[in-house]
């Protein structure tokens, strides 16, 4: 695709997904107004992608997603998601995983210490599980904000991973599961707390290369160190 005509259907997406997030509707004089092209033009990029529009453009939550989705393939993966929700952020995040083949669960709850322990997105693929708590906030460029968000992440990850071999999901041998905090913008370090902190530009990437023996990945082999069965209580 023309690097021009693939900045503007970029332009086109973003200035859809901005006023929209409400639930509000989008004239599409104002979106290619403010993508700096033509109304038709705009018109053809968002036909090619959510169908037949008019001149009064309402997104459901799904094709907000969509639309997400297309502007990150675009490259433009941070862009697309800071003009999302919170929650959709989390459905974003799901449908990264997906698209790199893996097997997904959203807000996964499990019981143990006498609370509840939740997980925004779990991903499988294989004997890999990655624990991912989404924060759609712009980095901080100190870890503490971070700490007791990944010590939480490790615990529940912890809890998790009993849960999944007495569910009996099916994974290949035995779970090796990474807690990972996923952001917005780039982290100010790798690590903490033994989670790994990510941006969402380079979840891609990430998702690509990551293996379950990868030794410099501060993965969870086993549920040894959960002194109670998370099952006796789980829902």
């Amino acid at each position: 695709m023309n690097l021009l005509i693939k900045g503007g259907t970029s332009r086109v997406l973003t200035e859809t997904l901005k006023p929209s997030k409400d639930g509000n509707r989008v004239e599409l004089e104002d979106i290619a107004l403010n993508a700096k092209t033509t109304e038709s033009f705009a018109r053809q990029v968002l036909t090619s992608v959510i169908g037949d529009v008019n001149t009064r453009i309402s997104l459901k939550p799904g094709l907000r997603i969509q639309l997400a989705l297309e502007i990150a393939r675009a490259g433009m993966l941070k862009e697309a998601a800071q003009v999302l929700t919170w929650q959709e952020f989390e459905n974003f995040a799901e449908r990264c995983l997906e698209e790199a083949a893996f097997r997904t669960q959203k807000s996964v709850r499990i019981k143990g210490e006498g609370r509840v322990w939740q997980i925004d997105v779990v991903g499988f693929r294989g004997e890999l599980v990655l624990a991912i708590d989404c924060k759609h906030w712009n980095t901080p460029s100190s870890l503490s904000r971070f700490k007791p968000v990944a010590n939480h992440q490790r615990i529940a990850t912890l809890h998790l991973l009993p849960r999944l071999r007495e569910k009996m999901i099916r994974i290949d041998n035995e779970p090796h599961a990474l807690p990972m905090i996923l952001t917005l913008s780039e982290p100010p370090a790798q690590f903490v707390e033994s989670a790994v902190l990510l941006s969402v530009e380079k979840l891609p990437n990430f998702l690509s290369g990551v293996t379950p023996y990868d030794e410099n990945l501060p993965f969870i082999p086993s549920p040894a160190s959960v002194v109670e069965n998370p099952m006796s209580q789980s829902n």
